[in-house]
């Protein structure tokens, strides 16, 4: 009796293993190459599609192809399974006809979009597979499978995909995932579905990942090609959405793919197409709140300022507490309507509603910065370290500091701060007189003559970085010579520069008739030159011919409307005055 049970199970085993080693590959169309560095490897012709994970399970007795087929999960092979599984008699056993109904709730929860090939079936409903599938449709995790082979552990995880499916699911979801690489590490289903934990989580990065293995390994499908074109959106690797959105039909109208496009297009800094794009889906759905407000930021930046306060005021009826709104509203109130209160306002209310935004004590760090005044009770310098407690290498928010700490007078911590922003790469002219100044300030002029020697070395045709080095050397150098220099530079500069050499030269002069003099020349070169300005203010002021000095202290006000420390300054002479 052994004898004949190990003869009969070889045969078995054996006719299996010649029906496997028989069947046909998959092919797919051919995915060209990507420079992106998230795409990369990209699919090159099969499916590879790995042995099952069931022995003596539910489905054991199913051949092993075409559950291979169904666990690896793209769209092609659950095609293929069922082929494989199909009797035109149609006298399934009940574990064929539960496969059948996973493979068909499979590809209507998965892959929406694709075709399903097979005849419906009308299995029993009392078993764990289809329980899990019932469950994850009504947003529950099912925790009760066994998890005895590769389809009880994962299907439970389809809930991720559930509209109302919550965040106390994801754990759950990434653990099933997980576990069900042990079972089939290659599953096209498992790396899909882990993808939309990561997306859920906004963990971009590895959703990416997941959705890349998907992209490289199965056929291009809508549901990954969406996934994963958004999460490398939301990684700045515009190239790479751009490629994964190729693989769409052309002139197609699918709202979400016009979406993505829109997003890339803006990107690109290309409003012309990303209204376009904008314009289509608002045509699609003219109800979309989301998009009109997009619509507005794209005209913000093509400052189109006029339609762009019109969406904003019909965003507003609907919702008017959105980050998103609130931005670009002080976003046009600062720089189309130069209303830096009302701006300040809206954007202490962004703060209220949302403290830890970035995007806002960005602005605010912005407006205190041009203002020096407090935003929502906060210095340009404080609001800038909230940034940088997040993103330390942030150059705009160490610019903002920089600027708050300079207008402050904290001349210590502006000059370690300066020194990281002068010590990158090709720094700004605004950080290299910002390094001079606050060298200066310190009574570091050596340093301050040396470094800015060396830029103008480096760029000489920059008339900023010039005037960084005047300043060094007007107060590193001997007199006389700085007095020669600044006069052969004179014939030759430009009415802007020559203006700042008469404003610098009258620093070095020994009377009050030369020092007026050279700030005469120098407004007549610019007359907006508000340092120039500002310096005969002092000079009569210093003489206690306060009209006159009122009258050079409303011109800065007049320049620099929204510099609050000028505006006191103005405010109590007026009082003096009267």
């Amino acid at each position: 009796m052994k004898l004949r049970f190990w003869s009969v199970k070889f045969c078995s085993l054996a006719i299996s293993a010649a029906l496997f080693l028989s069947s046909p590959l998959h092919s797919a169309a051919k995915k060209k190459k990507s420079k992106s560095s998230h795409v990369t490897d990209t699919y090159s012709g099969e499916e590879s599609v790995k042995l099952p994970s069931a022995k003596r399970t539910y489905f054991y007795k199913i051949d092993s192809e075409v559950l291979m087929n169904v666990e690896f999960g793209s769209a092609d092979s659950l095609r293929k399974g069922m082929q494989l599984l199909h009797k035109t008699e149609g006298n399934y056993e009940e574990n064929e006809l539960v496969l059948i109904e996973i493979a068909t709730k499979l590809m209507k929860i998965v892959w929406p979009s694709q075709l399903i090939t097979w005849d419906p079936v009308n299995p029993q409903r009392d078993n764990s597979y289809l329980g899990a599938i019932d469950s994850s449709e009504r947003g529950i995790f099912d925790s009760s499978t066994e998890k005895n082979d590769f389809l009880s552990t994962i299907l439970p995880a389809l809930v991720i995909l559930s509209p109302s499916v919550t965040a106390s699911s994801y754990d759950l979801c990434e653990t099933a995932c997980n576990e069900a690489f042990a079972f089939n590490k290659d599953s096209v289903l498992a790396h899909y579905l882990l993808g939309n934990v990561y997306l859920k989580r906004k963990d971009y990065a590895k959703a990416s990942e997941q959705f890349k293995i998907v992209f490289n390994t199965s056929n291009f499908t809508r549901e990954n090609g969406l996934a994963y074109a958004k999460s490398l959106l939301h990684l700045n690797d515009v190239d790479g959405a751009e490629m994964v959105l190729a693989g769409f039909p052309p002139q197609t109208n699918d709202i979400e793919f016009l979406r993505l496009q829109a997003y890339v297009a803006f990107a690109r800094r290309n409003y012309p197409a990303a209204e376009q794009y904008v314009a289509r889906v608002l045509q699609q759905e003219p109800n979309d709140l989301q998009f009109v407000l997009f619509r507005a930021k794209i005209l913000i930046e093509k400052k189109d300022y006029i339609r762009a306060v019109s969406l904003l005021d019909m965003y507003s009826r609907q919702n008017d507490t959105s980050i998103d709104y609130l931005l670009l509203r002080a976003s046009v109130q600062l720089e189309w309507s130069k209303n830096t209160d009302m701006a300040t306002q809206t954007v202490e209310k962004a703060l209220q509603l949302y403290p830890e935004n970035l995007d806002a004590l960005m602005l605010a760090a912005r407006l205190s910065s041009e203002t020096d005044a407090p935003v929502a009770g906060k210095y340009a310098d404080e609001l800038a370290a909230e940034i940088l407690k997040k993103e330390p290498d942030n150059t705009d928010a160490m610019r903002y500091a920089l600027s708050g700490l300079i207008q402050r007078e904290n001349w210590n911590a502006a000059y370690t701060l300066v020194s990281r922003l002068a010590a990158l790469p090709n720094p700004s002219s605004d950080v290299i007189k910002n390094y001079v100044e606050v060298c200066i300030k310190l009574k570091k002029k050596a340093e301050a003559f040396d470094f800015a020697k060396k830029m103008q070395a480096l760029r000489p045709e920059d008339e900023e970085i010039l005037q960084a080095y005047v300043y060094a050397y007007c107060e590193n150098g001997n007199r006389d010579v700085v007095l020669k220099y600044i006069n052969t530079l004179l014939d030759s500069s430009s009415a802007k520069m020559k203006s700042f050499l008469y404003y610098r030269r009258s620093f070095l002069q020994f009377t009050e008739d030369a020092v007026l003099a050279d700030l005469r020349s120098s407004l007549i070169s610019n007359p907006r030159n508000s340092d120039a300005l500002f310096r005969l203010y002092q000079v009569y002021y210093s003489k206690n011919d306060y009209r006159k000095a009122q009258y050079y202290l409303r011109q800065v006000v007049a320049i620099k409307p929204n510099d609050s420390s000028i505006r006191r300054l103005n405010e109590a002479l007026t009082q003096l005055i009267k």
